[in-house]
């Protein structure tokens, strides 16, 4: 399923790609489709599996907030 991740918190380029890595690395079942600094969302594929305290828990660990998921 997709879902549109709101994040606060990324200023930059290295930050996009940070959080790509990171979520696609530290979550099983998570593929990012796009991270788009401006709009200051994620947007990904991912399984039923996936919950969302594993996509807080690893935003969070970098120092970004989710905000919300759509």
């Amino acid at each position: 399923m997709k879902k549109k991740l709101l994040v606060e918190g990324m200023s930059c380029g290295h930050c996009v790609n940070h959080l790509k890595t990171a979520l696609t690395e530290d979550i099983q079942g998570v593929e990012v489709l796009e991270v788009n600094l401006e709009g200051k969302y994620a947007l990904v594929e991912m399984q039923d599996s996936v919950t969302e305290e594993a996509l807080r828990s690893v935003i969070e660990d970098l120092g970004y907030e989710l905000k919300g998921i759509e």
